[in-house]
This record gives structure tokens, sequence and C-alpha cells, in this order.
């Protein structure tokens, strides 16, 4: 298992440390984590070391609930290329359910799914989070901080206001029971089998449609705001462009067009100009993509197709003979290519 995840999930730590009083720098060299390698939210850092920078901070700064605080200082920016996805969701279900698919980009270690109806709350659903990281590495303030981060996206992204109706943590309480009573504003229940946010089942017809237009354009600035300046090459803005949005949407001329706010037609003109191709760099980028997935993870065939962006597993198969002159599991069982 590739236990890694994406350096935006430390997105609001140096604040809260500093609030505290403390020196996220200190804290991020002791935990083995380059403070300058962590400039870039796209960078896979490992997950075992944020787990025990977490741990760290809460006993350094003598704060037991930091992983909650934390988790509820982030915002839709910790999702990364997420947020474009959401935008392009009918329904917080579709939502939901494609927040899922992209956590395998996220962190190939994080799993959500999503029970309807929950098997614990009657007439609820059960938002059901897993953490596949080795069990000798402390995990109580990372969960803690998943589970925070989550509602609080919850809440800006959902079109009406969200109330829980219960949290399901799996460990002992880390500091004041309180602190998570006020944390979610609902019932909280300790040593459970699993993590988990329930909800009112009504949520899920509720329609993304009905969304403050400020989510589009939180999104489109979010990846914006990671992509080359505007006076490197257009190829290289459309390489990250790309790289930023790999199983987040479809990754088609238009759609990286309108993120570099290009017309299709003049995209294609600069890249002609460059003495290259649109259809050449995403090739580029998306085989790389794959590569890692299929060599660098274990996550089922059919679960990286879907993280991927491909409409099946048959045509990620198709995509990777082509590519590799091997299917998925020779190239995963060989390590070629």
């Amino acid at each position: 298992m590739d236990e890694s995840v994406r350096a935006g999930a430390l997105q609001g730590f140096d604040e809260v440390v500093l609030e505290l009083g403390g020196d996220p720098e200190l804290l991020l060299r002791r935990n083995g984590l380059d403070p300058r390698s962590l400039s870039n939210p796209e960078a896979m850092v490992s997950l075992a070391k944020v787990a025990l920078l977490v741990e760290d901070a809460a006993r350094t700064l003598h704060t037991p609930t930091f992983g909650l605080r934390a988790g509820s200082h982030q915002d839709v920016a910790v999702l990364g290329p997420l947020a474009v996805v959401i935008r392009n969701t009918a329904t917080v279900r579709e939502a939901i359910l494609k927040a899922s698919r992209y956590l395998f980009i996220h962190s190939p270690s994080y799993e959500v799914s999503l029970e309807d109806p929950s098997g614990h709350l009657p007439g609820c659903i059960t938002l059901r989070f897993d953490v596949k990281l080795d069990t000798a590495v402390p995990q109580r303030q990372l969960i803690d901080g998943l589970l925070a981060s989550t509602f609080r996206i919850v809440q800006l992204l959902s079109p009406n206001p969200i109330r829980l109706r219960g949290v399901s943590i799996p460990h002992t309480p880390t500091g004041d029971r309180n602190a998570y009573r006020n944390c979610f504003n609902a019932p909280v229940s300790f040593e459970q089998p699993f993590a988990g946010l329930h909800l009112g089942r009504e949520i899920l017809q509720s329609k993304m449609s009905d969304v403050d237009p400020y989510l589009r354009e939180q999104a489109l600035a979010y990846v914006a705001s990671h992509q080359l300046s505007a006076d490197r090459l257009v190829s290289d803005r459309v390489r990250s462009a790309l790289k930023s949005t790999v199983g987040a949407n479809r990754g088609t001329k238009a759609e990286i067009a309108e993120l570099l706010d290009l017309h299709p037609r003049t995209l294609q003109r600069r890249l002609t100009a460059e003495g290259t191709t649109f259809e050449e760099i995403h090739v580029e980028v998306y085989r790389s993509a794959t590569r890692r997935l299929l060599l660098d993870t274990e996550i089922p065939l059919s679960q990286v197709a879907a993280a991927l962006g491909f409409s099946e597993q048959s045509a990620m198969n198709r995509s990777v003979k082509r590519w590799f002159d091997a299917t998925p599991r020779q190239l995963r069982m060989k390590g070629v290519g």
C-alpha cells in the first residue's frame, strides 16, 4: 500500500500551530517533513509522517484536540482539483460519489463510502471513512482531523444548512468530550467500529445547482492559482493543469482551455507554435498517472480506472495496452513500462 497523501492535506497546519504559540517549521522538520516540499499542494508526502506530526503537535502544544481544531480550519481548497468536480455535479449524492472516487488520488490510504440507508441511525445516510495505515502509527488526531475537515467542507458545499444526526469515532476521545460536541454540534459516540458522519437522507437529493455561484469561481481560482505564470510556455501550463485535474474531470481541451482562460482554438494555435499538440500532452500526463497508480498502489483495477476518469475499466485496458504493450494486470505484476 502506498501510504502517502497530497501535501495539500496540511492546509491550515501552520496557522493553527502559530495561533497556539508553536513553531510549525520545527514540528515539520522534527517529523521528517521538509517545509519547502510542502509548498506544492500536489506533492505526495508520507501519510505516516503526517499522522505522527499532528500527534506531536497535540502533545507539544498541550492541545489534546489539535486534530479537531486543525480540521475545522480547512476549506474547499484542501480538496484541490476535486472542487472542479463538485461544480459539475447535479446533486449532493453525485458530489459524494465523485468525491469518494477522487480520494484514491488524494491519498491511496483513504477510503470513503456511502451507506444508504445507514445501518446505524434510521432515516439517515452514513459517510464512512477508513484510513489504511500501519497499525503501529497513532491515528487518533489524523482521524479526528479528517472528520472535522469533511464536516466543514460539506457545510461549505451544501446548498442547504447541514445538521449532523451523529458522529462515530473509532477511538477514545483525545480530550474533553465537549470539544467534539462543539465541533460537530451533534451527538458523538466513541470506540465505534468505524469513523463516520451520519446525516439526514433528504440531503442526497439536494440540487447542487442551488449552491451559491461563488463555488464555481472558487474552484476555478484554486486550480488557476496552481498553474504556472502566464509568461511561461503554454505547453507547461497545459501539462500542469492536466496533472492537477487527473480524474477530477475528463481532461478535455475545452475544460483545460477554460481553466487557463483561453479559447480552445487559441490554445491549440499556441501549442502548435511550440511544436506540440494538446493530444500529445494529454497522453503524456495520463500515461504517467496511470503507470503511477498501477505500480505504486494496490488499488483494485476497477477503482484505478474510475480514479483516472475512464468511462469503464475496458477503456483503461485499451489505453494501457496501447501505451505499455501490456494489460494493467501484467504491468502491475511485472513492473514494466
